[in-house]
């Protein structure tokens, strides 16, 4: 193989023979007499940025993934990829799976997968959706939460089946909880009457923070079986003050409750802004001790990072390390200006510190289909994962609500994560 100077030496001999062959050999002579300053600088760039890549503990994985401080390599876990384990697996999505009602023109937003806890071929999807065919724009006061059915497997498609709970009610998430043997749905929301003859804004509350659209406070059911539930109220209420999270929304809970850890207690993640969400929307966690009903008390003061973010969805995993998935608001993200919407945020353990990791996009706005198309939806927001049952707490599948670009209508995509999360669903 020629080198760049053997080449340079062949275009010196070459340019003799041309017109003005003085200037071209001079100009050639020049170039390889600096060669070896290029190649140097070039050297020292490709060894710093590959210096930079290195791992040294497991946070440069992401907690996603384990250290090779001797190669500087990490080692991802399964449905997580990138040299930093940050990136979600994503894989294409079968093209009429997930929860779409759209040409029913219905639309609906986000959801949280569960299985059923007698019949393994069934699962439930718990989405908010919205009445009297409103689009996104009219998410409060149109809201409302539906449970729907699939026995294709968890990526659906999925049937509606029945409501959970009336207008308004929104962003619902389920959690199974060891402690007390039942299913808990956290969400936010109160009774509202709305118009059925046009989609309209309505300025309402449903407590403390916000009196504008009645997304302050924390509302929570419980079942044993994922089809009736049992109303326990408003559990976690924001305030009408100056604090930076007078405004409470967006819950995520998670229970502490393990095989060696006999606990009642709860950690609830959640988003908070200033009263009306006249401000930055940052996330923080609060912990019940002594179980679901309360009370919940912030782990502290200030958010857990400072990054604009909204959708928080938390978990720990089979080291015992925590991770939250978020809706991003960076500029090039938020709502519909850009493809950075999902990013990624670890910690060893849930009181912090916790990363935000800004190295990698955990997803993007773009969804593949298993027919080889792909659409680049306006928004995609509200992050929930699928996991694996078997105690690894690894990644099958992504939930998230999109919306495509030109259209008012929303649905729900579930694509799978990973080699596992395609296994799963076929």
């Amino acid at each position: 193989m020629l080198t760049i100077s053997d080449t340079l030496s062949r275009l010196i001999d070459t340019a003799e023979t041309v017109n003005q062959r003085f200037m071209m050999k001079g100009f050639f002579k020049a170039a390889r007499l600096a060669m070896p300053r290029v190649l140097a600088l070039t050297s020292l760039a490709t060894a710093a940025t590959t210096a930079s890549s290195r791992c040294a503990s497991d946070e440069d994985c992401s907690l996603n993934g384990v250290c090779n401080t001797g190669s500087g390599v990490c080692a991802c876990d399964p449905g997580w990829t990138a040299a930093d384990c940050g990136v979600l697996d994503v894989r294409p999505a079968k093209r009429h799976s997930g929860y779409n009602r759209t040409s029913e023109g219905t639309s609906s937003w986000g959801s949280r997968i569960i299985r059923d806890p007698e019949d393994q071929n069934l699962h439930h999807l718990f989405a908010a959706e919205f009445a009297h065919g409103c689009g996104l724009d009219y998410w409060a006061p149109y809201s409302r939460i539906i449970r729907a059915e699939s026995r294709a497997g968890p990526a659906g498609p999925y049937q509606f089946a029945d409501e959970v709970e009336g207008t308004f009610a929104h962003n619902p998430t389920v959690v199974y909880s060891p402690a007390d043997e039942a299913y808990l749905m956290y969400y936010i929301g109160c009774q509202t009457d709305v118009a059925a003859d046009r989609c309209r804004s309505t300025r309402f509350t449903c407590g403390l923070g916000n009196k504008n659209n009645g997304e302050s406070g924390i509302s929570l059911k419980t079942s044993k079986d994922l089809k009736t539930w049992t109303d326990v109220g408003q559990i976690f209420q924001g305030k009408d003050n100056g604090d930076w999270d007078a405004d409470v929304t967006n819950p995520s809970a998670f229970p502490l409750h393990t095989s060696g850890n006999d606990t009642d207690a709860i950690l609830l993640a959640y988003r908070g802004c200033p009263y009306d969400c006249g401000g930055a929307e940052q996330v923080n966690i609060a912990v019940a001790k002594d179980g679901y009903k309360g009370p919940y008390t912030k782990m502290q003061a200030d958010p857990i990072f400072e990054q604009g973010n909204e959708d928080p969805f938390i978990w720990r995993d089979k080291r015992g390390h925590w991770h939250i998935l978020t809706h991003s608001l960076e500029a090039e993200g938020g709502f519909g200006n850009g493809p950075k919407v999902g990013r990624h945020a670890y910690a060893r353990e849930y009181a912090g510190p916790w990363t935000f990791s800004e190295r990698s996009l955990a997803f993007d706005t773009t969804v593949k289909y298993d027919d080889g198309s792909a659409i680049t939806f306006l928004r995609r927001e509200r992050p929930q994962l699928v996991f694996s049952e078997d105690g690894n707490m690894t990644p099958l599948f992504l939930t998230t609500g999109v919306q495509p670009k030109r259209n008012p209508m929303s649905y729900t995509v579930i694509v799978p994560v990973g080699d596992a999360g395609v296994k799963a669903q076929k």
